[in-house]
């Protein structure tokens, strides 16, 4: 499976007539080699693929990688061990990841590659590839989802008036963990109340009060794979938020209608700000539909009515639209939805 994503690589440097694709530390090293480390970095050419790490990795790296890689130990530098590499596969032109190289790495490496080097940056070429999902990468990611889900419904019973925000969110943790996770995809949110009309609110001491939206966002990470869910629970009977809650989760179903291969990503942001805008509650909704998830929680793309490129079949992307109302409270609701041959599959229903 790997060797198939580094000969996507291969056929873009082709396309490109480039020699090398220098990849970052980050999620693009685990996807293309497995290694699960840090600070470490990857060459693929046209004909070879190499390993970059120093000392504290070379053991892991060993148990870890692909074995079409060559493991090479980094001794003096980074860009000694580039320009090595160059001169020995008669490495001409090297594409880079830019928004993963700050201003001054690269200014170190094209001074020790010398001007017979070209060094080209282009965004994204990995991050498009990883948008189309393996049927393994799916498993992995519905594996995440059922420990999320079913942590979701042991915490349901101890939402209720009095509880804290930050037991809500010890407690949910515990399950979570208990339930199988390898880790947290992302530290989860729990806002009540007037809290939850913040998206992205920090868990408080905040005690529940009656009659109040909770808002619950979490994700685990399994095998690598993350996962995003959320849901809004109530604590007794509060008739305006319930209405809130009915007209978002209507406008998420219609947007999630709208799911196929080749449709238009900024219809499905459209379609539920279309349903909003005709309760009088567009002006409530303040962020991005959604966004694609997998190695990371948040990956291209961007389920935005700004976004103008098309669903692709196998993309994982979540739809969260959401309503938050000043001092008040909100309501978000997020699922997972995989992008099949013909329409959509919620894999978090």
């Amino acid at each position: 499976m790997k060797n198939l994503k580094v000969n996507k690589v291969r056929h873009f440097l082709r396309q490109k007539g480039i020699d090398a694709f220098l990849v970052s530390p980050g999620a693009n090293i685990r996807y293309l080699s497995g290694f699960t480390g840090t600070d470490s970095w990857l060459i693929i050419t046209r004909s070879s693929q190499f390993f970059l790490g120093d000392f504290r990795f070379m053991l892991q790296a060993k148990r870890e990688i692909d074995s079409n890689f060559e493991i090479i130990r980094i001794k003096e530098s980074l860009n000694a061990t580039l320009l090595n590499l160059a001169v020995k596969n008669r490495i001409k032109s090297i594409c880079f990841e830019p928004d993963k190289v700050s201003v001054y790495a690269f200014s170190r490496i094209k001074n020790r590659l010398g001007k017979n080097i070209r060094l080209l940056g282009i965004k994204d070429v990995l991050e498009r590839q990883r948008q189309i999902k393996s049927p393994e990468e799916i498993i992995l990611i519905q594996k995440a989802l059922a420990i999320t889900k079913r942590a979701f419904e042991l915490l349901k019973p101890f939402v209720k008036p009095k509880v804290t925000e930050l037991f809500l969110k010890n407690k949910l943790e515990m399950f979570l963990k208990a339930g199988g996770a390898h880790g947290l995809a992302f530290d989860p949110i729990v806002a009540s109340g007037p809290n939850a009309a913040m998206p992205h609110a920090k868990t408080t001491q905040r005690a529940i009060k009656p009659n109040e939206p909770v808002i619950i966002d979490a994700g685990v990470d399994y095998s690598g794979y993350k996962c995003d869910l959320t849901r809004t629970f109530f604590s007794g009977k509060i008739t305006q938020y319930i209405t809130y809650y009915n007209i978002l989760r209507y406008a998420q179903l219609s947007a999630i209608k709208k799911i196929k291969p080749h449709a238009p990503i900024a219809l499905l942001e459209r379609t539920a700000r279309q349903v909003l805008k005709a309760k009088g509650l567009e002006q409530y909704f303040g962020h991005a539909l959604g966004h694609g998830v997998g190695l990371e929680v948040h990956e291209t793309p961007i389920i935005s009515k700004k976004n103008n490129r098309k669903l692709m079949q196998a993309m994982v992307v979540t739809i969260e639209p959401g309503i938050y109302i000043p001092g008040s409270g909100g309501v978000r609701i997020e699922d997972m939805v995989l992008v099949t041959k013909t329409g959509y599959k919620i894999l978090s229903k």
